[in-house]
């Protein structure tokens, strides 16, 4: 992700000292409610910008610590907005759990009814929340006018900066995988299920202090406040300014607040002009306003880190043996796997060959956990590894290489070194020489003799039968989900039965 630079942090800090020193009331407060909508946004960007999830539940969030603040005021005073934060919070912690293992549309379905559920209570719970009348007569307990302006903007400038610092380097890697390759993301050993936890939990957080500044501006709290046109003005705001940039937020801010006023002058039919606005820049501006004021002011835009592999491999460490006993896979009424076993100890590469659709990558995603087994047995030493999910397969250590690679931009020898980077004492390479030229494939021979002589293991697939028979101590030929040959290269290449099935030689079979 890009830094926060001069002219940021700049325009970061002018705005509320020029607010504080020259503005008149209502200056003020518009500034003040460009920092709390832009405190809202900030934390909807760590599940919807980064992470890549839509959450509806934002703005109601924001309403239930607005509620807060409200009923906390009269005994706890300026202590009321800590626990407005706690107070959105814990209810998103508790709700994560099932939530958050929804995937796309169902999850913002999952957050849409939470919202929902805020604002019936907002609405029925009259001798709580003061039903469809709202709250008043708090406001006098909490901070107004100018201080309320500082601690607002303080809190939003610690938090912009604490943003742009966390995901400008191994933080905003982990979430770019987790957003665009989850599954190679999860053989890396990265905990998506974290990831979303603490993303969900720290938004709410922000949400809820949000929203008890909201109440302690508007001097009332009501239904609307849990409503979705909140959510609405945070989404647009968002991607209007940018979902990721650490500016976007304040930005998207500053405009949902701005515009209005600015388009008082077309009456009823501002709302319209607010919607042609917003279409314009999201066609002409599609990263956000402030990624395209960078792209204006020269500024160079951030290079993704890419991966080189050590020119010193470090010897492996951890389990010495995978072992796979009569693991079996099956789709529908179809065995993928029937009975696969083998062996592959440190410091050995075993190449996996056979006919597309033999069930090769089929056998590499149930050994790394993306593919669960039907029966049988995979263990790294006396660890079983058939039940555990991909990102604890990985950190117990087994790399993993992908046929297709996943990312924008991504080639194959940067895959491979993600992998052989992360120390996992196995490595499952998924066919890491197609497209590859004589170049490349001379660099990929001396890797894997490398990594022998580093002790690490290495299960290859690939097509070219050249390159496994140079650096492979055996091989092993899957047809039909089943082993036919198991045994040194020349050995297996010699077999009748992989004669006629991966090389094609039928009458070899005869």
């Amino acid at each position: 992700m890009r830094p926060l630079g001069a002219f940021w942090l700049a325009a970061l800090l002018a705005l509320p000292i020029f607010a504080l020193a020259v503005l008149p009331p209502f200056g003020q407060r518009m500034v003040t409610l460009v920092g709390i909508y832009a405190l809202m946004g900030l934390g909807y960007q760590l599940v919807f910008g980064q992470l890549g999830a839509l959450n509806l539940a934002q703005g109601a969030l924001f309403g239930v610590g607005a509620y807060t603040a409200a009923l906390a005021a009269p005994m706890l005073g300026a202590l009321a907005l800590p626990v407005a934060i706690l107070a959105a919070a814990i209810p998103a912690a508790v709700v994560a759990g099932p939530i958050l293992r929804l995937q796309s549309h169902y999850f913002a379905l999952a957050t849409l009814a939470l919202a929902s559920i805020v604002n019936l209570v907002a609405v029925h719970a009259e001798s709580l929340t003061g039903g469809a009348n709202g709250i008043s007569g708090f406001v006098s307990s909490l901070p107004r006018g100018p201080v309320l302006l500082a601690m607002v903007w303080i809190c939003l400038i610690a938090g912009v900066l604490i943003y742009a610092q966390l995901f400008r380097g191994r933080l905003g890697d982990e979430a770019r995988l987790l957003r665009e390759a989850p599954l190679m993301a999860a053989t890396l050993g990265i905990d998506g299920g974290r990831w979303r936890l603490a993303g969900f939990v720290v938004g709410a957080a922000l949400a809820g202090l949000a929203g008890a500044f909201s109440a302690a501006i508007s001097g009332v709290v009501s239904p609307d406040v849990t409503g979705f046109s909140v959510m609405v003005l945070c989404l647009t705001s968002v991607v209007i300014g940018g979902s990721r940039h650490p500016m976007g937020a304040v930005v998207g801010a500053l405009l949902a607040v701005c515009l209005p006023e600015m388009l008082r002058d077309f009456q009823d039919a501002w709302l319209l002009v607010y919607a042609v606005a917003t279409l314009a820049i999201v066609r002409w501006a599609p990263g956000g306003l402030a990624e395209w004021i960078d792209r204006l002011s020269g500024a160079r835009s951030p290079v993704p880190h890419k991966p080189v592999v050590p020119e010193r491999l470090l010897p492996a460490t951890g389990a010495q043996r995978l072992v796979l006993d009569n693991v079996v896979k099956r789709f529908g009424g179809v065995d993928a796997l029937a009975g696969v076993s083998f062996a592959v100890g440190r410091g050995e590469i075993v190449g996996l060959i056979g006919p597309n659709g033999s069930g090769k990558t089929t056998l590499l995603n149930v050994i790394g956990g993306l593919d669960h087994v039907d029966g049988g047995a995979i263990t790294l030493d006396d660890t079983h590894l058939e039940h555990l999910p991909p990102h604890v397969i990985a950190r117990k250590g087994l790399g993993r290489t992908f046929q297709t690679l996943m990312l924008e931009g991504d080639t194959r020898s940067a895959d491979l070194a993600r992998a052989v980077s992360t120390g996992a004492a196995f490595l499952l390479l998924d066919e890491p020489a197609a497209g590859a030229t004589d170049r490349e494939r001379g660099q990929l021979t001396s890797l894997l003799r490398r990594l022998r002589d580093a002790g690490r293991g290495v299960v290859i697939v690939d097509h070219d039968i050249e390159l496994l028979t140079r650096v492979c101590d055996r091989l092993v030929c899957l047809d039909r989900g089943k082993v036919i040959a198991i045994g040194g290269p020349a050995e297996v290449r010699a077999d009748p039965r992989v004669r006629a099935s991966f090389l094609g030689l039928v009458e070899a079979a005869a």
